[in-house]
């Protein structure tokens, strides 16, 4: 096998296919290697939220990214719903951060405080308000810090749409082409090495969510490691607003008729399943926010695997050392969310073309510095 692309995306979910789709609309050949066998693949088990100033703290340097990545999907969804005929469903009727304790409701404020510095839009929701707005709410919150731009999508059909427009602009997908090695001769990539034989590309694409670390051939080890997160389903509150909410310790969340409640944050390897102790985990903290739920049963529990770093940033942009070989790994529990924007960063990275925002916390090179 001696084919040849520009660009070889190795990884089809959710970023890989955003990437995949930004390289093809600037002209590149694209081929996104899936290999389709992994369990527990993170799209699949994501929530879908756009929560970048309700899990926002004061000075993080990943605001700037983070907010014009959920912005970005004003944008993004509509071009894509006409494009492929696919709902997304997004909506931003705000994201909710309650505060327990007095300290709680302090640290909110700072938060608020410090987002309306920075020229962003956050309030504080008192407990009256908060309940005309989620009665089910515990009794216990004092408040919430509201997002009122924050919001939802649903992960798989964002996936699927991405996937479709790649390849309304030239991009094929393999599937079940699982990559053993990424080939590279004098410090510069030539391809890829499958089960099948070898594919040349003029650059790779490292885009396999937890997996990115397990490819052979990489130039050094790549900080990336499986973090599972545990969720329920339950039966949304008849007659009750839809409505996302965080508690610092897990949150809850309307998808359709379902209630979804999570999650938690084990690293535990590459075991995708379902534990009695992160359900019990997952379930009080549910019922601490939601008291309805107490004893319920829930409909349904699965796991993902989330692609972790050291620092809790991704893994954005060119190797420093291997001309050609680049990453867009390690979102952590923020890959939808980041996914378009992460698109659009690797696309610009690749025509040279500057963007506004401060890259620095996605720098590749920044695990890797002496």
């Amino acid at each position: 096998m001696t084919e040849r692309s520009d660009v070889l995306v190795i990884g089809g979910g959710i970023v890989g296919a955003a990437c995949a789709r930004a390289l093809a609309i600037a002209g590149h050949s694209v081929t996104i290697l899936d290999s389709g066998a992994e369990a527990g693949v993170a799209t699949q088990a994501s929530a879908g939220m756009l929560a970048p100033l309700a899990e926002t703290a004061p000075e993080d340097p990943m605001v700037g990214v983070s907010v014009r990545a959920r912005d970005l999907y004003a944008e993004l969804t509509p071009e894509l719903e006409e494009e492929t005929g696919v709902k997304i469903g997004l909506w931003s009727d705000g994201v909710l951060k309650v505060a327990f304790t007095e300290a709680d409701e302090a640290d909110a404020r700072s938060n608020i405080a410090w987002q309306r510095q920075q020229g962003l839009n956050s309030e504080w929701l008192p407990a009256g308000d908060l309940r005309q707005r989620c009665p089910w709410i515990s009794p216990e919150v004092r408040g919430a810090l509201l997002a009122p731009e924050d919001g939802a999508l649903e992960p798989l059909a964002l996936l699927e749409a991405l996937l479709i427009s790649a390849t309304n602009h030239g991009a094929r997908i393999v599937r079940g082409e699982h990559v053993e090695e990424i080939r590279i001769r004098e410090d510069a990539v030539v391809g890829v090495r499958t089960a099948s034989g070898s594919r040349d590309a003029g650059a790779v694409l490292v885009a396999a969510g937890c997996w990115s670390g397990r490819i052979g051939g990489l130039p050094r080890p790549l900080s990336v490691e499986p973090v599972r997160g545990q969720m329920l389903a339950y039966d949304w509150p008849e007659g009750q607003p839809r409505a996302i909410v965080f508690s610092g310790k897990g949150y809850v969340l309307r998808r359709g008729s379902e209630l979804l409640a999570g999650s938690t944050m084990e690293h535990v390897g590459f075991d995708a399943s379902v534990t009695a102790e992160g359900r019990a985990k997952v379930e009080q903290e549910a019922a601490r926010m939601a008291p309805g739920l107490a004893g319920k049963e829930p409909r349904r529990s699965w796991a993902g695997l989330r692609p972790g770093t050291p620092d809790g940033h991704p893994i954005v942009g060119t190797d420093p050392t291997v001309s050609g070989l680049w990453y867009a790994t390690g979102h952590g529990r923020n890959g939808i969310l980041l996914a378009g924007f992460t698109g659009e960063i690797v696309a610009h990275l690749f025509a040279g073309t500057p963007l506004e925002y401060d890259l620095t916390p996605l720098d590749p090179g920044r695990f890797w510095s002496a």
